[in-house]
């Protein structure tokens, strides 16, 4: 039987046309370079993004976590992914450090039990120029002591990042990060972590640069009323991380954590000789135009009453 065999041009014009769906093509033992490499399909991204958060049973949930994964390895292996700018993806948390060595790529698994986890991943410029490496974290438990945790290349201890401050010093780039933890329907916790890179260009988390008390400690958590907030925020203007003050509602539940909230004062973390250094009872205004005491009246400041306006 004879069978029809396509010209050469036929089939050369098929793999062409192929370069819509890869970046490369293996042919023989050589992969060659197609150009035309599909943008990224931050849509699908997001679709799946949205349906971890939102859909009604934690199977649900779950199996659109796992797509969500698989896509992004996919997705984030693209030449352009580095620089691309994710606009339509509102359901994950994606960073930049602002010196672009790395992306973080980070979203939470609400369930309906109250409790939370958490994915990591990181897109890292590697010594090859143009080379980007992409990854997820592990996961570690934070029930154990962490205040004096590095961990390894591919651990972290889960949270949602919100902000992401960049500090230089002579022999190191920290990169620190603020971070929101629902822990369950009692508690909440906000933690200040650090993210670096050692020798290797291995990723770690946990750094002894946060000063408390004369103690060094990697990373800082605090544990509150998930019924509250606590406002954990950069400063820029004075450069450091400001804190409200956390304290229980009666001196008798003191270390119970579901009743502790804010109490109107506040500490802050100040970056100072490449440390964070802990100051307890700041305040919250420094370096307003305005003082809190500038709003102060003296006592023989008013005379007399006058009435601001007394039309004709």
């Amino acid at each position: 039987m004879n069978y029809f065999k396509p010209p050469l041009l036929v089939i050369l014009l098929t793999l062409l046309a192929l370069a819509n769906c890869s970046a490369q093509l293996q042919v023989g033992l050589k992969t060659v370079e197609i150009q035309g490499e599909k943008d990224i399909d931050q849509a699908a991204i997001e679709a799946l993004a949205y349906q971890v958060l939102n859909a009604d049973k934690d199977e649900e949930r779950l199996n659109a976590n796992a797509d969500l994964k698989r896509l992004l390895k996919i997705e984030l292996s693209k030449k352009s992914a580095f620089s691309f700018a994710f606009d339509s993806v509102k359901s994950m948390s994606i960073h930049t450090s602002p010196d672009s060595v790395f992306r973080l790529f980070n979203w939470n698994i609400p369930f309906n039990d109250g409790t939370f986890e958490y994915e990591c991943g990181i897109l890292k410029q590697e010594a090859k120029a143009g080379a980007t490496a992409f990854y997820f974290f592990a996961p570690l438990n934070d029930s154990q002591k962490i205040e004096h945790l590095i961990t390894n290349d591919k651990q972290w201890i889960p949270g949602l990042f919100y902000t992401l401050i960049q500090k230089t010093t002579d022999l190191q780039a920290y990169y620190t990060l603020l971070t929101w933890v629902g822990n369950d329907r009692l508690t909440s916790k906000k933690r200040i972590d650090v993210l670096w890179f050692d020798q290797s260009g291995a990723a770690r988390f946990g750094a002894p640069i946060f000063v408390k008390e004369n103690s060094k400690l990697t990373r800082v958590s605090y544990e509150f009323s998930a019924q509250n907030t606590m406002e954990t925020s950069y400063d820029l203007k004075n450069d450091r991380i400001l804190l409200d003050h956390l304290s229980p509602s009666s001196s008798s539940l003191k270390g119970i954590y579901e009743y502790y909230g804010p109490d109107l004062s506040y500490d802050a973390y100040y970056w100072e000789k490449d440390k964070w250094i802990y100051r307890a009872d700041v305040d919250a205004d420094e370096g307003m135009r305005k003082s809190k005491k500038d709003f102060k009246l003296k006592e023989d400041a008013i005379l007399e009453e006058k009435d601001i306006y007394s039309p004709n």
